[in-house]
């Protein structure tokens, strides 16, 4: 499971919490469902030390394009 907040271009924020094998495109279809036009995602990445379970993950941000 991944941890993913959705930034809506209301200003409305979502966290979502879905499976890591979901589509990216599956995803954001659900999340404009839910929350209407988004303006950008953020998600947890894990650690690039991958042996070290402890390290705290970083946080990255994806700006999706609209779909056409």
């Amino acid at each position: 499971m991944m941890k993913i907040l959705v930034n809506f271009k209301s200003g409305f924020k979502q966290i979502f919490i879905v499976p890591k094998s979901m589509l990216a495109v599956e995803f954001r279809n659900m999340a404009k469902e839910i929350g209407g036009n988004i303006d950008s995602i953020e998600f947890s990445l894990p650690s690039r030390r991958s042996s070290n379970a402890q390290s705290e993950p970083s946080n990255g941000v994806l700006r999706l394009p609209e779909k056409r």
